[in-house]
C-alpha cells in the first residue's frame, strides 16, 4: 500500500518560533522532503531561508501534526497549520471518533490499544475514569427504547472505562468498522470484538454511529465545567509513582505493548492515565531535579515538549512495597544500551533508543512519587 510519502515530494507547514534573541514570536514555513527526510525553514514575512535544505532523521513524517511542537537543532517549533496541497494529501477526510472501552480486566487494555494504532488511529486524548448515568444514557441514546437499556447501562457505570480521541481519515465509520458487529460470535475475524469480546454485553468497546455523535461524546468526556473536568481523573495521589510515557513511544507505536507490560507484571496496576501536552517550561520545572545534574536535561525537556506524552499513576499489588524503587526495576537504567545488556527484558530495553528516548520517565525518589503523579494530574490536569 502506497503512504503520503511515496508519491509527494515536499509538505508545507506553517509555525512559529520564539526567538529569544530578539524576544519575539517568528513566523516560519517548514518544507519537510520525504524523500530523503530533509527539511528547509523559512522566515514567512521576510522570505529568506532561515535553515537551508538539510537532512534531519529523527524527524518523522508523523510527528508533523497541527498543534504538536517539534524541536530542530534544539529550537521548537509550533506546528499551527499546514499548505492547502498537504492537507489534502496528510488530511483527507481525517477525522475524529469517540472510543469507550468498557469494563474489563486491566490486563487487556494494552492489547486494545495496540490494535487502534496498527489500524491506523491516532490517539489524540485518552483518559480513564468512570462515568455517571446521565452520561452512559446520552452514549446510548440510540437504543433508548431497548430491554437491554437497564442491563448496559449497569454495566458500563459500574466499572473503570478508557474514554479515547481517535483521529483517522473517515474515523468514525472506520472505527466501527473495525470494532465489527455488536456480538462478538458474529464478528468478522480480525475485528476487536472478534477477538477479545465476550458476548453482547461485554464486546469491549463502543463506537459512535455519526460525526455529530461523536463530537458530542468527546465534549461530554472530556470537557470542563467551570474548570472541572466533567469526568474525573482517577490519580488518587497516595501509595504511588510516576510513569512518564514519551513522545516518541507514541510515534513508534509502543504504547499499548508498555501498558500491558506494566498490567501483566503481576507487581503493578495502572490506576490513573492520561494524556498531556507539555509545554517546554512545564517540562523544564518537571524535570529541574536534573537540572545541572544531567548533561542531557535540555534535551530531555525538549523532548517531552515536542509531542503528546501520557502519564501514568502506578500501584503495587502488595501492600508493603516501594512502589518507586520497585517500578524502577521493570523501567530498568536510564541508558537503553546498558538495559540491552543487562536487563533485557526492561521497558527501557524494549522500547528505548537513547538516553533521551529511553521510552518512560519513572521518579527516582521514593518520597517523589505523589509529588510527581499530583505534578500531571493536578497541576497540569488543571491549567
Amino acid at each position: 500500500m502506497l503512504q503520503p510519502s511515496d508519491y509527494f515530494d515536499k509538505y508545507t507547514f506553517l509555525c512559529e518560533m520564539y526567538d529569544e534573541d530578539a524576544d519575539e514570536v517568528k513566523e516560519l514555513t517548514l518544507n519537510f522532503f520525504p524523500f530523503d527526510n530533509s527539511i528547509q525553514i523559512i522566515d514567512s514575512k521576510k522570505g529568506k531561508n532561515l535553515l537551508r535544505r538539510v537532512q534531519l532523521p529523527s524527524l518523522k513524517l508523523a510527528m508533523l501534526q497541527m498543534g504538536n511542537i517539534i524541536s530542530v537543532f534544539s529550537k521548537l517549533l509550533h506546528i499551527l497549520d499546514c499548505a492547502p496541497a498537504t492537507r489534502r494529501i496528510l488530511f483527507n477526510n481525517v477525522q475524529s471518533t469517540f472510543a469507550l472501552i468498557k469494563p474489563m480486566p486491566p490486563s487487556e487494555h494494552g492489547k486494545i490499544i495496540t490494535f487502534m494504532m496498527k489500524n491506523g488511529f491516532r490517539i489524540l486524548r485518552m483518559r480513564n475514569g468512570k462515568i455517571t448515568k446521565d452520561f452512559a444514557l446520552e452514549l446510548y441514546s440510540n437504543i433508548s427504547g431497548s430491554n437491554m437499556m437497564p442491563i448496559i447501562i449497569d454495566y458500563v457505570t459500574g466499572g473503570e472505562v478508557i474514554g479515547l480521541e481517535l483521529a483517522a481519515p473517515n474515523a468514525v465509520k472506520e472505527w466501527r468498522k473495525c470494532l465489527g458487529v455488536t456480538d462478538p460470535a458474529e464478528a468478522a475475524p480480525g475485528t476487536l470484538r472478534h477477538l477479545y469480546g465476550e458476548n453482547k454485553l461485554k464486546n469491549v468497546a463502543h463506537g459512535c454511529q455519526t460525526l455529530e455523535d461523536a463530537t458530542h461524546m468527546l465534549d461530554l468526556f472530556f470537557g470542563s465545567d467551570d474548570g472541572v473536568p466533567r469526568v474525573s481523573f482517577r490519580a488518587t495521589m497516595t501509595d504511588c509513582t510516576c510513569c512518564i510515557i514519551k513522545p516518541h513511544v507514541l510515534i513508534d507505536g509502543n504504547v499499548g505493548s508498555i501498558l500491558e507490560q506494566i498490567s501483566t507484571s503481576g507487581r503493578f496496576y495502572i490506576s490513573a492515565i492520561a494524556m498531556f501536552s507539555v509545554s517546554l517550561a512545564n517540562a523544564e520545572e518537571f524535570f529541574e531535579l536534573y537540572k545541572g545534574v544531567l548533561p542531557e536535561y535540555e534535551a530531555m525537556c525538549i523532548h517531552l515538549a515536542e509531542g503528546k506524552c501520557i502519564a501514568l499513576e502506578v500501584k503495587c499489588v502488595e501492600e508493603k512495597c516501594c512502589v518507586v524503587s520497585e517500578f524502577r526495576k521493570l523501567c530498568g537504567p536510564r541508558d537503553p544500551d546498558l538495559c540491552r545488556q543487562l536487563y533485557p527484558t526492561s521497558i527501557r530495553a524494549l522500547y528505548g533508543k537513547s538516553i533521551v528516548h529511553n521510552a518512560v520517565h519513572c521518579t527516582d525518589l521514593p518520597e517523589a512519587g505523589e509529588l510527581e503523579v499530583e505534578y500531571f494530574f493536578k497541576l497540569l490536569a488543571l491549567s
